[in-house]
């Protein structure tokens, strides 16, 4: 009986060794395809909210990966500390008010936006018991801000188009975090936050405590420039344009895929990020997708596209009401190359 066993020891021996080899092939071609994976760190503009679920869904539905990038996805503390960031190396590619990054790169910041997510989705909100009806009520009244943010350049250019003296505002300075709870907690009379991100972090802390908040949006009156957009530096748009544009085209298919999976896309992003709270996120996510990110021109034109009158119109505004090093052309700090139309 013996010798009639010994064929199927050796064939299963030498199934054993060849399902051996094929496993360690696999393995040694994932480490290859690994290794071939360029590191690429991404920075966001603020803490992480259900606007940026686009980046997440990115990385993991694999958009990233499949065009050779290994993203790492890091919290932003402020555009101003994004576009530091990326000038500096800290970070590879950002996101970031466009108007901050103009204004750097005025100063001699060599860095340039590949791709639009909309226009100011800034909102001026105060409480509904406060002496507030109209922009020039603000004078006198107190604000809370901290010269990190991109509304510390804002504030001052909206003012200015629409004659509000700015001097006559009282500047209290807030860590970006607690500007919600201080217009709630009656400690400052308006705030300047974002649609889609701070804006309804304010709105859910006077839910709360039975406030109503009013607001004005930027865009609607006398901001309708390009708000945030993907930033990258001009370096690497001359060295490693293919990793430019992996970051473009995976960013606006993950824009693309959770406009289409709105629910999965919430999912994932509190997959990443599960202490952020859901309701408040879904209702971020909800108002990026339907009010800020996808303006006619990303539909009509591909995701992305920035229309030459208005990038020549921001460029505008900012050298004119901004505090500006130098005036910058609408070339220098945009450019639709990676963009599919």
């Amino acid at each position: 009986m013996r010798r009639e066993n010994r064929p199927c020891s050796v064939a299963f021996g030498v199934l054993f060794f060849v399902l051996l080899a094929a496993v360690a092939g696999l393995a040694r071609a994932g480490q290859a395809a690994a290794a071939e994976l360029t590191n690429a760190t991404i920075k966001l503009d603020f803490l992480i909210g259900g606007k940026h679920a686009p980046w997440f869904v990115a990385l993991e539905k694999g958009f990233y990966a499949k065009r050779g990038m290994a993203a790492t996805i890091q919290v932003g503390s402020g555009s101003a500390d994004t576009v530091r960031a990326i000038a500096s190396g800290g970070a590879d590619f950002g996101f970031a008010d466009i108007s901050t990054a103009i204004v750097a790169r005025s100063r001699g910041t060599p860095i340039q936006t590949v791709a639009q997510f909309g226009y100011v989705p800034t909102t001026i909100m105060w409480r509904e018991d406060t002496n507030i009806k109209k922009l020039k009520d603000l004078e006198g009244k107190s604000f809370a801000i901290s010269p990190g943010q991109a509304q510390w350049f804002l504030m001052p250019a909206y003012c200015r188009i629409n004659k509000v003296d700015y001097k006559a505002i009282r500047i209290q300075e807030t860590a970006a975090p607690l500007q919600p709870a201080a217009l709630v907690a009656k400690k400052a009379d308006f705030i300047v936050m974002y649609r889609a991100s701070n804006d309804e972090v304010a709105e859910l802390a006077a839910a709360k405590q039975g406030m109503k908040l009013n607001r004005i949006f930027m865009k609607d009156t006398g901001l309708d420039i390009y708000g945030t957009g993907l930033i990258v530096k001009d370096d690497d748009l001359k060295k490693r344009p293919e990793l430019v544009r992996a970051y473009v085209e995976a960013t606006l298919e993950g824009l693309r895929y959770a406009r289409d999976n709105q629910e999965e896309s919430l999912r994932i992003l509190l997959k990443h990020k599960p202490e952020l709270d859901q309701y408040l996120t879904t209702v971020q996510l909800k108002n990026a997708l339907t009010e800020v990110f996808l303006p006619p021109e990303s539909i009509q034109s591909g995701l992305g596209y920035m229309r030459p009158d208005i990038t020549e119109k921001t460029v505008k505004i900012v050298n004119e009401f901004f505090d500006m090093g130098r005036k910058v052309t609408s070339t220098e700090v945009f450019t639709n190359q990676f963009i599919k139309r």
